[in-house]
Parts: structure tokens; C-alpha cells; sequence
């Protein structure tokens, strides 16, 4: 066994909610919460203003969206969390064994937890979990054969199979709610209220409107959370947001966009705080069909030239304004599985005609680019370039449907590439990849190469193999076989705070996940 350790209607609502005790208001001059006390980082109310509307806050298994992980960590916790460089570390787990000859993950938990209803976190409450998890049919839980708890504080998951995305999927993904609770309450309950071990405890929620939280005093950590409480205000409309944000009625924008960056980026005390490490962020490039061998793209040196002839970083520097993170490959370029040895395709368009001649496309040929109407500058954009070439693409508006659509069952010509770039490429490249996988698969190529070796990832048996073979993956896949196209940047989650909000690591370990239990306000 290998033993790992490791505006202003915003107003309307937040006096609203000062009526139930949700924010106390001050006589300070921007109308922030105050702090009550100086020497210390206890007290006052944390003020989120976001366009993430979530339909439960309190059911785990039922949050299915990456973003509303951020309404999760409030209240509950997994067995494991991420640091900074994106390796698992402990949460409610202080240690874990892995035997993956036996496809068996063994769980030590911490002793003395306890859920806000007053119960003990203990092994059979990550078994009841578990089964909740499976009942609802959930990805995560789905290679799980058995869970065993021999004793109070030992869980011994027992897999189908060894893949090695487990640890992330059952470690990261699965959140913990009191069985009593469940049980006494029902599901309808558990929607909307919380009984978990994290540091704040649903206290309201409207939604479409608001979420609140209040302090758990039964929280793990001494003297945690800092917090009075956390209350998020929902609104849908971006501009909303911002005005919110700048009349000083939020003290932070959960999933901030690239105009509201730009309203802000001058703004001496506001913050923009951006994922770096790549765990839960999602990037975006431009994908050609290639699973047709009647189509130019089936050709990888068609593909390859296509990279070429598209000028990627003035694109993007100019309609990003400068606030994306340029990426080419499968990756953020501050991840673990970030292959520096992977060529960036610089600009060169006579590269990309000598390709074309070289696959018997010396003429050029027609094809089309799907694109909804928020892309479509960046659409034409990329067009422009690939005439230049000589591969005249069409531009065609399509709606949200046709777009899903094409990722289900495929195309025939050039598309957006949108994907999760977790680090973990034997989970994320696999939803692709795959012949079968749910995105983009039945539109691309699958060599057997590439196959054999995202098998070998996910049977990896330890950090260090599994690294090197997922770097050996971005060369064969993009540099080989340019199969996914051209990436343009890395998508990532933003968000933006007045510089008093301190050690919310929103963005920072994971793209949709922070550690409100140490949030303090600096004022």
C-alpha cells in the first residue's frame, strides 16, 4: 500500500434582511457591516453578490454544477480538499491509504466531529452519504462496490475497478450531511436547509433572491468561523451586479465576467482574484471535425495547419482586453499536468499553406464555423485568418441547443471546444476522448494510441507515473494529432472583493470552491 498524507435593488433586500438579523448595518461611511471588535478577526457579515442561482443549497447529491460548490462549502465539507498546486490534502479525512492492486481507498477520519445538528461525523455517516450519492445516480460514486466501516473512524471503499480519479471523485466531490437529520426531516427539507460539518449553517433561502448563513457553533475548529455570517444576494443581470458592487452594498462578486473586470480594473482597493491552478476551471479553443474521413480535417496535418494559421494571442489579447490566461493544451500553465515541451503553434500562415498543399489542399477548401452570437467577433475573427490560408469558413449563428447538440452527437466543420481543466486528464480528456464519451466524441477522431494511453493514466498506480504519462498525453494530443483543435485561454473563474475581505482563497485552490470558515474583514 502506498500511505498518502497529506441598484439598487440590492438595497431593498439586504435592509430586508437586516429586519431577521442577517446584516448588521453601521454608520461607516460606505455602509459596510461593521467590525465589532478591533484587536482580533472576529465578527460581521460577508456580502456576496453573484448571478449563480441555485436550485438546492442543502441536498449534496442534487448539486450537480461546479459553481454551486461555492454555496456548498459553507455548509459542508468532503473528506478532502486541494492545495495551492492542486494536490489533495486532508479535510475531514487526516490521512488515507491507497491499494490500487486491490482497488481499495482507505479512509482514517478525524475524531470529535460533529454535524450542526449536534450528531457524530463517523464512518457510517460517510457510508449513508455514499449511498445517497449512488441512489441519485451520481458519476462520482459510481465505480464504488461496497463501503466497510470497521470502525467508528475507518471507512474502506472497495472499487470495481482501480481508476485513479477515485481519490478525487469520492475525496472532493461527495459532501457530508447528518443521516439524522435526513431522515427525521426528509428530502424536501434538506434542499433548502443544511445539517453538515461545515462553519455556517443555512439559515434562509429564497430562489433567485438569496441565500443565507449563519455561524455553526458546533464548527470543528476552535474559535472558527471568524464570521457573524455569509449572505449571498442573487440577481441576474450583470450590470445589476457591478452597480451593486460599486455602491458599496456587496463586499464581493462571485463569478465576476470581463466587463465587470474592466469596470473595476482601475480601482485602487478592489481585487480581481483569478484560478491559476487549473483544478475546476474550464478552458475554451476551437475544435475541427475529424471523424469524417471524407472531411479535410481528418487529415492531422489539415488540423496542424489550422493551428498555424490562426494569429491566437493577438485574438485574444485584444477581444480578452488582456484578462485571459493564455493556454495550448489541456491545461492551465500553473498545473501540475501543464507540459511545458508542448509547441504554443505560432502564428505562421505560410507553415499552414504548406501543410495544406502537402494533404492535397493546395486550393483551400469550404467549410462552416457554428458559433452562438455571444462568439461571434471572436468567430469572425478566426475567420478571417483561416481565409488567408485559404480555409474559407462560413460563419453560422446557432442557438444553446443546436450547440449541445453538436458536443452530443457531432458536426461537420469547426466548433467551439469547451472543457474542464481539472488536472486529472484521465477524468476530464476522458469525457472526450472517449468513443463514447458525452462531449465533442462524436465528432473527432479516438487513435488507438491516445486510447491505450488515457487507459494507462487512469490505471496509474501512483502520483508520479500518472504525472508523467498525462504530460505524454498533451504532446500526442496536441502536438501529434492537433486533435482538439486550436486552444485559445483558459476560462477562469474570477472573482472580485474590496481588499478588506481577507483569506476567502476564493479561486485559489479550486475554481468553485473557498474556505469561508477563515474569511475575516480587515476593517
Amino acid at each position: 500500500m502506498k500511505k498518502v498524507i497529506f441598484v439598487s435593488l440590492i438595497t431593498v433586500m439586504i435592509i430586508s434582511l437586516a429586519m431577521f438579523g442577517f446584516v448588521s448595518c453601521g454608520n461607516n461611511r460606505t455602509g459596510q457591516t461593521q467590525i465589532t471588535t478591533t484587536d482580533d478577526k472576529t465578527g460581521g457579515v460577508l456580502r456576496i453578490v453573484t448571478g449563480q442561482n441555485p436550485a438546492v443549497v442543502g441536498y449534496p447529491p442534487e448539486v450537480t454544477t461546479n459553481a454551486h460548490i461555492q454555496y456548498l462549502r459553507c455548509a459542508y465539507e468532503s473528506l478532502l480538499f486541494f492545495d495551492e498546486e492542486g494536490r489533495l490534502i486532508p479535510q475531514l479525512a487526516e490521512s488515507w491509504e491507497v491499494d490500487a492492486e486491490n482497488a481499495v481507498i482507505t479512509f482514517k477520519l478525524r475524531t470529535g466531529v460533529k454535524f450542526s445538528d449536534g450528531t457524530d461525523f463517523n464512518a457510517e455517516a460517510v457510508r449513508f452519504n455514499i449511498r445517497l450519492y449512488q441512489e441519485r445516480g451520481r458519476t462520482e460514486v459510481a465505480n464504488i462496490d461496497s463501503v466497510e466501516c470497521p470502525d467508528n473512524y475507518t471507512v474502506v471503499v472497495n472499487l470495481r475497478s482501480w481508476v485513479s480519479s477515485s481519490l478525487e471523485l469520492i475525496g472532493f466531490f461527495v459532501y457530508y450531511m447528518s443521516p439524522t437529520a435526513f431522515q427525521a426531516n426528509g428530502i424536501e427539507w434538506a434542499r433548502a436547509n443544511s445539517a453538515g460539518t461545515g462553519p455556517f449553517v443555512v439559515d434562509r433561502f429564497q430562489q433567485g433572491v438569496s441565500v443565507g448563513y449563519v455561524k455553526n457553533d458546533l464548527y470543528r475548529e476552535e474559535g472558527r468561523p471568524y464570521l457573524d455570517a455569509i449572505q449571498y444576494t442573487i440577481i441576474a443581470e450583470p450590470a445589476t451586479i457591478i452597480n451593486a458592487f460599486l455602491a458599496n452594498e456587496a463586499d464581493m462578486i462571485s463569478y465576476a465576467n470581463l466587463d465587470q473586470r474592466r469596470e473595476v480594473a482601475s480601482i485602487s482597493n478592489v481585487q480581481i482574484v483569478t484560478n491559476r491552478n487549473g483544478v475546476g476551471a474550464e478552458a475554451m479553443g476551437i475544435i475541427p471535425s475529424s471523424a469524417d474521413p471524407g472531411s479535410p480535417f481528418y487529415d492531422a496535418r489539415v488540423r496542424r495547419a489550422f493551428r498555424y494559421a490562426i494569429d491566437t494571442d493577438t485574438i485574444v489579447r485584444a477581444l480578452g482586453f488582456g484578462m485571459h490566461t493564455r493556454t495550448n493544451q489541456w491545461a492551465s500553465p500553473d498545473s501540475l499536468t501543464f507540459n511545458p515541451n508542448v509547441s504554443w503553434y505560432t502564428y505562421n500562415p505560410e507553415r499552414a499553406r504548406q501543410l495544406l498543399a502537402e494533404a492535397g489542399f493546395a486550393n483551400g477548401f469550404n467549410t462552416v464555423f457554428y458559433t452562438g452570437a455571444a462568439m461571434e467577433t471572436w468567430a469572425t475573427a478566426v475567420s478571417a485568418n483561416l481565409e488567408a490560408v485559404g480555409i474559407r469558413a462560413a460563419i453560422e449563428i446557432i442557438d444553446g441547443p443546436r450547440g449541445n447538440d453538436i458536443m452530443a452527437n457531432g458536426w461537420e466543420g469547426i466548433y467551439y471546444h469547451f472543457n474542464s481543466v481539472g488536472p486529472d486528464l484521465g477524468l476530464f480528456m476522458g469525457r472526450h476522448l472517449d468513443p463514447d464519451g458525452a462531449f465533442y466524441a462524436a465528432g473527432i477522431q479516438h487513435p488507438e494510441d491516445s486510447l491505450d494511453l488515457l487507459r494507462r493514466i487512469r490505471e496509474a498506480r501512483d502520483t508520479e507515473t500518472k504525472l508523467r504519462l498525462e504530460h505524454e498525453m498533451q504532446t500526442l494530443i496536441y502536438d501529434v494529432y492537433a486533435l482538439f483543435g486550436e486552444p485559445l485561454y483558459m476560462n477562469t473563474v474570477h472573482i472580485i472583493k474590496y481588499d478588506y475581505v481577507q483569506d476567502d482563497n476564493f479561486t485559489i485552490y479550486h475554481a468553485a470552491a473557498w474556505t469561508p470558515a477563515i474569511v475575516w474583514l480587515n476593517r
